[in-house]
């Protein structure tokens, strides 16, 4: 249960900020609170312990989350946008319909946490942990996951244009019927991922590793799969119209009915 002494002092927000400027030592503890609907606006929450507290319809809009404890916290439908959550410990958490407009997840663990219907424009994912992650439905362009582990996650029918993957870890990711049309996901891990009719135009995957996936009826026209692994992916039916193949390794591939109008071979 949260310390009663630690909520007194975040309800007056003068005392609270004084407090946590001549107390650094402490770490406030707040798990299990109930905050619903409060405006906590760039509130000062750096490493306190929010772990299961009811943060549903918070706004902490520019707050300062660095390294908090938000264990199995309810943020459906927070305010999280230009929030810094660098570090943070979000395993389990609620973030369905949550607005993380350009926060900052750099390190973040997110492992097994719910971004389903989420806002994630231009976030910082970079080096986070989004194994099993629920990013279905999500919306977010140019968002940065470069370095990412978004192992077995799933992004169905997310909405991820223009986003970042550089070297990001998406083994055994769900991203059927996907939209990351001029993503750039080269060097990615992308081994045996589901991405049945998954937009990728104009991507750039070059270097990338899909060996074993699915891209039944996959949309990569125009896409950059130069030096890419391709080995044993099913694209059947799959849209490669002027896509660059240049050194990629198709050994063992399915291009049965794909379009393969324009490639680039050579």
């Amino acid at each position: 249960m949260a310390n009663q002494e630690h909520l007194a002092l975040l309800e007056k927000e003068k005392n609270w900020v004084s407090w946590r400027e001549n107390n650094p030592q402490i770490s406030p503890d707040l798990q299990e609170i109930d905050l619903r609907g409060k405006n906590l606006k760039q509130a000062h929450l750096c490493g306190v312990n929010l772990s299961k507290a009811n943060l549903e319809n918070v706004n902490l809009s520019q707050g300062n989350l660095e390294k908090a404890d938000l264990t199995q916290a309810n943020l459906t439908a927070a305010n999280l946008s230009y929030a810094y959550l660098e570090r943070a410990n979000l395993i389990g958490a609620n973030l369905r319909q949550a607005n993380l407009i350009q926060a900052h997840l750099s390190q973040a663990n997110l492992i097994g946490t719910s971004l389903r219907n989420s806002q994630i424009q231009a976030a910082n994912f970079s080096r986070a942990q989004l194994n099993r992650t629920n990013l279905s439905e999500a919306y977010g362009r140019n968002t940065n996951f470069c370095e990412a582990d978004l192992s077995q996650a799933s992004l169905y029918e997310a909405e991820l244009q223009g986003a970042y993957f550089y070297r990001a870890n998406l083994f055994q990711a769900q991203m059927i019927q996907g939209h990351l049309y001029h993503s750039y996901l080269s060097y990615a891990n992308l081994q045996e991922i589901k991405g049945d009719r998954l937009d990728l135009r104009w991507s750039n995957l070059s270097k990338a590793n899909l060996q074993g996936s699915s891209l039944q009826g996959a949309n990569l026209s125009y896409a950059n799969l130069s030096y890419a692994n391709l080995e044993g992916v099913n694209l059947q039916g799959a849209n490669l119209r002027g896509a660059n193949l240049m050194g990629t390794n198709l050994e063992q591939t399915n291009l049965s009915e794909a379009d393969l109008t324009d490639t680039i071979t050579a």
